[in-house]
């Protein structure tokens, strides 16, 4: 039971008690997956469309991440609800401010979200039936050339917690809790976040850490570790990873750079939370440069994974709205996450040698 009026979300965790489908999406620079599955759900919707992003972007010329942005203006024209929110970020992009005055022009619904708070879902929901949900922003570095991983999941439970999501960021009612239920494997657990809940994305990933027997592989955009707030929720995460490297469960981590970045910051602190990990015994690699490696992905035991919006950082983790789905005890799904990791690990870039386990 869901409860609007007393702002409280609940999360659903599935254990396929209805006809659930679940498409891993992922995305390698240069093999636009996401762009194609997109496009393709858009076109196939026949009653509404809600999207919530972190960044959507409408470019001069005949950029293909256009057609993103086209295909919602031409699901509005046949007839169909579009609701649309974008991160203001207080100073959006010239290409941001050009996706909303285009989607507002074509008569999509489209809004701002709230300044106080950071949005930062990648997030389609359509028909109450479908959702797409993951690291992919509509841009056309994450479009084309970065490392994403996102989900398709046909589920009307799931749909249903994440358009309430959706609806409690419209109508800017960020209070709300959320609760995560007992589930057992097999499961789909929808991971619907607001800033200031229960936390429930370090939730199910300290589960996954702590259930790790044999191998854990971690694809991070940004990974972070705060020595002087030792109780921050990403030192919890960083503790689960070394704690599995020490009972022997084989660990690595993949990240991205920052090479590029505007802020210097994040490369030196990308590095530092990498020699922090190395010296513990974990092994560690970057992306290569010219790559993003953008994707937030967890893979553990062959047979669990958790893709999200939400990085490890205690702004992601505390204070934004992100959105994310983990799938338990499914191994042919987590096999093909497993496999696009080991892609990407091999293109990678290893930094030093691993400590011994001691």
């Amino acid at each position: 039971m869901r409860s609007l009026a007393m702002c409280c979300l609940l999360l659903g965790c599935l254990a396929w008690g209805e006809t659930v489908e679940i498409t891993p999406i992922l995305t390698a620079p240069g093999d636009p997956v996401y762009l194609k599955v997109a496009l393709g759900e858009i076109e196939r919707a026949s009653q509404e469309i809600r999207v919530m992003l972190s960044d959507c972007r409408r470019y001069s010329g005949e950029s293909p991440a256009n057609s993103l942005t086209d295909a919602l203006a031409e699901a509005r024209e046949k007839g169909l609800e579009v609701k649309v929110i974008i991160e203001t970020d207080g100073n959006p992009a010239p290409e941001t401010r050009d996706a909303f005055a285009f989607l507002r022009e074509k008569g999509v619904e489209v809004r701002w979200d709230t300044p106080e708070t950071t949005l930062h879902t990648k997030l389609l929901v359509i028909d109450w039936g479908t959702v797409i949900v993951g690291s992919t922003p509509w841009t056309y570095n994450a479009l084309f050339g970065s490392y994403q991983a996102d989900l398709l999941i046909r589920s009307r439970e799931a749909a249903e917690a994440f358009v309430e999501l959706f609806d409690l960021v419209w109508q800017g009612k960020l209070g709300a809790e959320e609760r995560l239920g007992e589930v057992s494997p097999p499961a789909l657990i929808p991971i619907p976040e607001l800033p200031q809940g229960n936390l429930v994305h370090l939730e199910v990933a300290l589960g996954l850490l702590g259930g790790a027997e044999e191998e854990l592989l971690l694809a991070l955009y940004q990974l972070r570790r705060y020595p002087r707030y030792p109780d921050s929720p990403s030192n919890r995460l960083v503790d689960a990873i070394l704690d599995a490297a020490s009972r022997g469960v084989e660990v690595k981590v993949l990240l991205e750079g920052g090479e590029g970045n505007p802020d210097p910051r994040f490369a030196r602190e990308t590095r530092d939370i990498a020699a922090y990990l190395l010296l513990h015994g974990v092994e560690v690699a970057l992306d290569p440069p010219g790559d993003t490696m953008h994707a937030k992905l967890l893979v553990v035991d062959g047979k669990d994974l958790m893709v999200s919006s939400a990085n490890w950082s205690y702004y992601s983790l505390v204070r934004n709205v992100e959105a994310g789905a983990a799938i338990l005890g499914v191994p042919p799904l987590a096999s093909i996450a497993r496999g696009f990791f080991r892609a990407a690990w091999e293109e990678a870039i290893p930094l030093g040698i691993t400590a011994n386990r001691g």
